[in-house]
């Protein structure tokens, strides 16, 4: 087979077009001159093999092998309740294992048991490098810019073959009646993913309600959108949403237009993924039994070509209490447990060394400050409170000394390597290095200059989590004059008051790596994602939206360069968080930490691996 992907400039016309096939693993790629262009070029399979003498060897079975049958076991700390594939809120571990999108993670190109390239690790829920994809339920994604116009397009060969999964059971499933996935299907998908109030894609991009979305042949779905638009287009509408069959929102959404939200597991979970939803029991457990029509091969390692999943059975535990699921994981109850504390991971290895474990994270949020109103609307406000806030102490102190102290906005991971500002980098901004130095006197100047020299009092809006946490800093900031008073909420009136644009001071979560081109503290109007409106922001990420289309890692090369303003300005105030674990028992052959293989597909690893019911055993277990 022969890939290319050939780059050119013509008036004032740009194309650019990127081609994934679904193909085995290619041999090493070859760069070729041709003229003024470069095409990289994938080396040629041999195209005929040498003729040898037929030699019979008796087969030997590895221990590396992969086996078919047993059951996953993991745990939920709750009951799946919301179960609509287009609400971003959704039950994603069981109906990533249920359903498919267009293009997901690849695995091959992560650990893969130790037979993957390991360009990346799928350890975190957020990765969405374009080169980490492979085309799913579409079976090529290619794309094109025309500047003339101001449109590009995405063109999806949709994937002959696909069959929703039937379980006889299911009224829901036995409606669809196992039939052939088309691209009717994806049409109507995609229309309603951007034109249903609520869905998440309408709610939180609201560029692609333009969307012009049409089936273009037999298997060709095309959409066109503004350039602008064409960053998020891709993004959104390859790895956000899984396909689902229309007859099934007709029939059981909340709605009469046949457009209205599903709130029951049947009819959500009726897909093309490698399992099938056979129940769900409130306060017990969720089933999915193997999808004995499911499309999709091994794509590397010892099993390569066969047909997945290995596992027969998915059973999700649901267990509230974190010692009691810590405690099915260290008796063989469940195979995999994450979001393990340091002291927490300190004992299992302990009490358990048998278990696998994997550090993750670390990078922690960041707290904002209103900079639409007043006080902190000054920038040197902002530089003030980040100078009196003691990052390196809430760390040994919190933290053990473990957390990541990054800078803002976005952590480092290694995927997104070249998106980090260090603060050790040699072009690291002379005036941002004083920020990261705990320096009460010199906060105290910035608030004189500001106008406050006698202090301000604001209020920060919290939960009850977080007192702990902003107990410090309000006794930190009362060193230079801050009054923070702790103005403690239920999550929903504390969320619907950052919406509302009503805080001083409050806390979320930090930004989301895989949308570096359109982060929504940053960029976004919706005022609970720090109410930042700044227009140097909106044309700096417009223009990063646009290169990465040609240019993914120079795209991360220009974020970081706009990010030395953004540290600058103190637009957040980074928060130390130190790493959770993730522990697993040995059985679970071919895994290596993932956690989601692709934007938000949690669980979807296990597809690909497979259960050694015999060491299990011999362990004792």
């Amino acid at each position: 087979m022969k890939k290319k992907i050939i780059w050119m400039m013509v008036g004032g016309l740009m194309a650019l077009t990127l081609v994934m096939a679904a193909c085995g693993p290619a041999a090493p790629a070859e760069t070729e001159e041709q003229g003024e262009k470069k095409v990289i070029v994938e080396a040629e399979e041999e195209k005929a093999a040498e003729e040898k003498e037929e030699v019979v060897e008796e087969e030997v079975v590895s221990s590396d092998t992969p086996k078919y049958g047993g059951t996953l076991t993991v745990s939920a700390t709750a009951d799946f309740r919301r179960w609509d594939t287009f609400d971003f809120s959704v039950a994603t571990e069981i109906l990533t294992l249920t359903n498919q999108s267009l293009w997901e993670g690849d695995w091959a190109k992560g650990p893969a048991g130790g037979y993957g390239t390991g360009e990346t690790d799928w350890a975190s829920n957020s990765y969405d490098v374009w080169d980490h994809k492979a085309p799913v339920a579409a079976e090529s994604v290619e794309w094109s810019l025309d500047e003339a116009t101001g449109e590009g397009t995405i063109v999806y060969q949709i994937r002959p073959g696909l069959h929703f999964g039937l379980n006889p059971d299911n009224e829901a499933s036995r409606l669809v009646g196992g039939r052939e996935m088309t691209a009717d299907d994806v049409v109507w998908v995609l229309k309603h993913a951007t034109g249903t109030p609520y869905s998440y894609l309408y709610r939180a991009t609201p560029e692609l309600k333009v969307a012009d979305i049409t089936k273009t042949g037999p298997w060709e779905v095309t959409v066109k959108v503004p350039l602008d638009a064409m960053m998020t287009a891709i993004a959104r509408f390859g790895d956000s949403i899984q396909i689902q069959a229309p007859e099934i929102h007709a029939k059981y959404g909340d709605a009469d237009d046949g457009h209205g939200m599903i709130n029951e597991w049947r009819p959500s979970s009726v897909g093309t993924g490698p399992y099938i939803l056979i129940d769900n029991v409130p306060g017990s457990n969720v089933l999915l039994d193997r999808n004995p029509t499911y499309w999709m091969k091994d794509p590397v390692g010892p099993g390569e070509g066969n047909q997945l999943p290995y596992i027969n059975t998915v059973r999700i535990l649901v267990i509230p209490d974190v010692s009691t699921r810590q405690a099915a994981l260290r008796t063989g109850k469940i195979d995999w447990l994450l979001g393990i504390t340091w002291e927490d991971a300190s004992m299992i290895r302990q009490t358990t060394p048998e278990l696998t474990e994997l550090a993750y994270g670390g990078g922690g949020g960041a707290f904002w400050m209103n900079s639409q109103r007043a006080p902190f609307d000054n920038v040197l406000v902002r530089r003030a409170a980040l100078m009196a806030t003691d990052l390196h102490s809430i760390n040994d102190n919190l933290m053990n000394g473990l957390g990541q102290i990054h800078t803002y906005p976005w952590p480092y991971l290694e995927t997104y390597k070249e998106l980090y500002l260090a603060l050790d980098d040699p072009d690291f901004p002379e005036t941002a290095k004083e920020l990261y130095v705990y320096n009460p006197e010199k906060a105290k100047q910035n608030l004189a200059e500001a106008g406050y020299p006698d202090g301000f009092k604001v209020d920060a809006i919290i939960t009850a989590t977080q007192v702990d946490y902003f107990a410090i800093i309000k006794d930190m900031w009362s060193k230079v004059g801050i009054d923070l008073q702790l103005e403690v909420r239920e999550a929903g009136a504390a969320n619907a008051l950052k919406r509302a644009g009503d805080y001083d001071v409050a806390r979320g979560g930090g930004n989301i790596i895989s949308i570096f081109f359109t982060p929504p503290t940053l960029t976004s109007t919706v005022k609970s994602y720090g109410n930042v409106d700044d227009p140097k922001l909106h044309a700096g990420f417009s223009e990063i939206r646009q290169l990465a289309m040609t240019d993914f890692k120079g795209a991360m090369g220009m974020a970081r360069e706009l990010s030395k303003y953004i540290i600058d300005q103190v637009y957040g105030i980074p928060t130390p968080a130190a790493p959770s674990y993730e522990f697993w028992w040995p059985w679970l052959k071919g895994y290596s930490g993932e956690y989601s293989v692709g934007y938000f597909n949690r669980l979807s690893w296990g597809q690909y691996i497979w259960y050694d019911e015999d060491l299990k055993k011999s362990m004792g277990y």
